[in-house]
């Protein structure tokens, strides 16, 4: 499930950068950061498959991301994740907790990275460098095709990264990441829903709706 909050958090790369990149695709890239900048605030759902190739299983899972400026709400079926631009709030229902971290909003520490989309929104040119690969249609959308290389090839756990970007809105419509153990993720994303009332306390956990749940706050 961490892996799929990584691959779900780079829909939105407000700064996706590379080096060697092609003129075309960069220049829709930083393109679609400046749109996302525009954005009030933002909901997302979307669904992902998970395929295994060395026995060929799959899994679907499907969420919702809410974004305003630095903070972000992602909600999965076994947790929610509040962001309040300064601490992370993991909620898990199951067993009635809450484990509240402090986020530096590192790009270079990978275990943040699995529970920071904002960290992954600004993925550095040292990360990527990207590829335009052509323009086509998928489920009736009009996209570009981007394909995301990474560039420390030997401590990257994925191989390439495909973008699907629907031409007119510049919103992601599909993401495909290639795992070197052959691990595929798929994940598909509905049109944005815009939200321009989404106060601050949105994003963190709701405590006095809830006060059978445990909180461990990591922080000190």
């Amino acid at each position: 499930m961490n892996k799929i909050l990584f691959f779900t958090s780079l829909f939105i790369c407000s700064a996706l950068h590379g080096q060697i990149s092609d003129m075309r695709s960069q220049k829709i890239l930083d393109d679609m950061a400046i749109r996302i900048k525009t954005y009030a605030g933002v909901q997302l759902s979307f669904s992902a498959t998970v395929t295994q190739l060395q026995d060929k299983s799959e899994s679907t899972h499907a969420g919702k991301i809410w974004l305003k400026d630095d903070k972000y709400k992602m909600e999965l079926s076994d947790q929610t994740l509040y962001f309040n631009g300064v601490k992370l709030y993991q909620y898990l229902p199951e067993v009635k907790e809450v484990n509240v971290t402090q986020s530096d909003m590192s790009e270079d520490d990978d275990d943040l990275q699995l529970f920071n989309p904002k960290a992954l929104f600004r993925l550095s040119s040292k990360n990527f460098r990207s590829n335009f690969v052509r323009e086509g249609m998928e489920n009736h959308r009009k996209i570009f095709e981007i394909d995301l290389y990474p560039v420390q090839v030997k401590t990257t756990r994925y191989s390439r990264i495909r973008l699907c970007i629907e031409q007119e809105t510049l919103q992601m419509a599909h993401l495909k990441a290639f795992m070197k153990d052959g691990t595929q993720y798929a994940i598909d994303f509905a049109p944005y829903v815009m939200e321009r009332d989404l106060p601050d306390s949105f994003f963190e956990f709701p405590a006095s709706a809830h006060p059978d749940v445990e909180i461990n706050d990591l922080t000190f």
